[in-house]
């Protein structure tokens, strides 16, 4: 009986110690996340970090901990490990556009910007960065090419009206606010332009904004 408890012994402390093995957690984790069970994954891979604590780690996993937090909507832990990937080097541009897309989830605007301007510094030839940076350009540009437009429609309909004429400085002071929307829109549909040269909508854009300021007086 003695003989028995201490096999008995040995063995849990055996399963014990294979239990705390880094890369024994990091494949079970590698397994869960085959199986698409992304929180279980997290788990096994936490503890894996846990035990590997301040020794060299295992950047796959670093970076597989980010998607396994962002398929289960915990952007807190996404944000932490894609940020530890992207301090280590490590597929810097999908981590870049991972960290943009936390920040959407996150509302975050001011962060999803930061992040695709800093990722094209990291990673300048990322046609995916280049990409969601240019649309946030084009979406920016149009919002103020929009505003000129309906300044200059309200504009027009006083004079159609008889309030104003268009050598009053009412008219000017309007005039001069379309100006500076269709500047501002077309310096953002030409910063479109440096990351994503052959967009055709981007140009056509571009063409209509020229068109309107050269119209106005």
């Amino acid at each position: 009986m003695k003989n028995l408890l201490v096999i008995l012994f040995l063995c849990f402390s055996f399963s014990s110690l294979l239990a705390q093995n880094p890369v024994t957690l990091k494949n079970d984790g590698d397994k869960a996340m085959a199986a698409k069970q992304y929180a279980v994954a997290l788990t096994d891979y936490e503890k894996a970090l846990t035990v590997w604590g301040k020794k060299p780690t295992d950047n796959v996993m670093i970076y597989a901990m980010g998607t396994c937090a962002y398929s289960i909507n915990d952007m807190k832990k996404a944000l932490k490990y894609f940020d530890m990937s992207i301090a280590a080097g490590y597929n810097l541009d999908m981590a870049y556009q991972y960290k943009a897309c936390v920040m959407t989830a996150q509302k975050n605007n001011d962060g999803y910007i930061q992040t695709l301007q800093e990722g094209l510094t990291k990673v300048p030839n990322s046609k995916a960065l280049k990409a969601s940076l240019s649309k946030y350009y084009d979406s920016e540009g149009d919002k103020h090419y929009h505003a000129a437009l309906e300044i200059l429609k309200n504009a027009v309909a006083q004079v159609n009206a008889g309030k104003l004429s268009s050598s009053d400085k009412a008219f000017k002071t309007e005039n001069e606010r379309a100006r500076h929307e269709l500047n501002e829109a077309l310096k953002l549909f030409n910063q479109s332009l440096e990351l994503t040269p052959n967009e055709e909508s981007t140009k056509k854009a571009k063409s209509n904004c020229q068109t309107q300021l050269q119209m106005l007086i």
